[in-house]
């Protein structure tokens, strides 16, 4: 009987912690833009805690230390921006030059085809017969623009705010919430350091995008390779879609300088660099700053996406780290052992070569 009433109480629980997550994933995707935003202020203060800190231990007021961090990522998005703006003026003749011809190129060979002529003629008239229409559908987009802008404005202005807070009172955060985890102490300094952990495996991945993206731009023979370098690395810090927009830019400046078939095998370069290449290295890059097996990092990336999308597959490396040490701290308790400040064994073979990435995050003490 007691038998019994142990199963069905671990199945009791096992439902419950199944209908938690899907309540958490539900709030998760219904309030997607407060959530990457907190996510990220997350991510960026407990990255840059470690300078925080040590300036704080030099006599600094750590309010000050907070708006020093807050002035050093608005310096480093006007950087990039002034680096896209730069390129794109420097290139504008050019590459409206080229985006001419590569209208004139389609349009000859649409009409070499038979695809323009008579058909584009109805279809102009067609087009003015439908203006109307058009307009009234293309006022809602506007509006639905006009939503999508707040909303970014929005979620920048609690990035930076909560960011901020976070540095100035990290600490005597961590202290007031400390009472609420139950597993302490110990395992809120872990989290601290697989999300910095986490942050290095980006620097290892846009490195490498960046070399790609550098090398081809260099072969095509486009300029601007040390712009194109800088701001492929630092979008992606913005998984994938900093990536990619990047690269989006960098088939512009090929585009601009060498015509189409630049700008084709530049986007060749793009796609290997942001998809198939990096799709490879990123469980090795993950595996070796978060101390995981590269396998574990690929299947919880599958998982994160097919779950919650994009927001997933960026949070999938550094949740299933927290995840795993969460178990391991809870069966050291369960067995009367002390939780060591690993996340994981070694590397995939039991050896702690790849961990060595790790000890490039700092430790600072809250």
């Amino acid at each position: 009987m007691d038998a019994l009433r142990t199963v069905g109480a671990k199945a009791w629980a096992i439902v419950g912690i199944a209908l938690a997550t899907a309540v958490l994933v539900f709030l998760v995707i219904l309030l997607k833009p407060l959530v990457i935003a907190l996510v990220g202020a997350l991510i960026v203060s407990l990255a840059l805690s470690p300078a925080v800190e040590a300036l704080a231990r030099r006599g600094l007021r750590r309010g000050l230390c907070a708006g020093l961090g807050i002035l050093f990522l608005l310096t480093l998005a006007a950087v990039v921006t002034f680096l896209v703006v730069k390129g794109l003026a420097s290139q504008w003749t050019e590459l409206s030059a080229a985006l001419g011809k590569a209208v004139q190129r389609l349009h000859e060979t649409l009409t070499s085809l038979g695809v323009l002529g008579s058909n584009a003629e109805s279809a102009r008239d067609d087009l003015k017969d439908r203006s109307s229409t058009l307009i009234s559908g293309i006022l809602p987009a506007l509006g639905n623009l006009a939503g999508t802008t707040a909303s970014i404005f929005i979620g920048t202005f609690v990035f930076l705010f909560t960011t901020f807070f976070m540095l100035k009172d990290g600490p005597s955060m961590a202290r007031a919430a400390e009472p609420f985890m139950p597993l302490g102490r110990p395992w809120m300094d872990q989290v601290g350091r697989i999300i910095r952990g986490y942050v290095v495996g980006l620097t290892l991945l846009g490195a490498f995008n960046a070399t790609v993206v550098g090398l081809g731009a260099l072969l095509l023979g486009v300029p601007l390779i040390a712009t194109l370098v800088i701001i492929t690395l630092l979008g992606n810090y913005v998984p994938y879609l900093g990536a990619w927009v990047a690269g989006a830019y960098a088939v512009l400046i090929a585009l601009a300088s060498g015509g189409v078939q630049t700008a084709l095998l530049m986007t060749v370069v793009v796609f290997l660099a942001n998809g198939t290449l990096q799709t490879m290295l990123q469980p090795f890059a993950y595996g070796a700053a978060l101390r995981m097996r590269p396998l574990t990092i690929l299947l919880s990336t599958v998982v994160g996406g097919l779950v919650a999308g994009i927001l997933g597959v960026m949070l999938a490396a550094p949740a299933a780290a927290i995840i795993q040490h969460t178990a391991q701290l809870m069966r050291s308790r369960r067995d009367g052992g002390s939780a060591g400040g690993e996340v994981d064994g070694g590397g995939p073979d039991g050896d702690d070569g790849p961990g060595d990435l790790a000890r490039l995050v700092a430790d600072t003490p809250d």
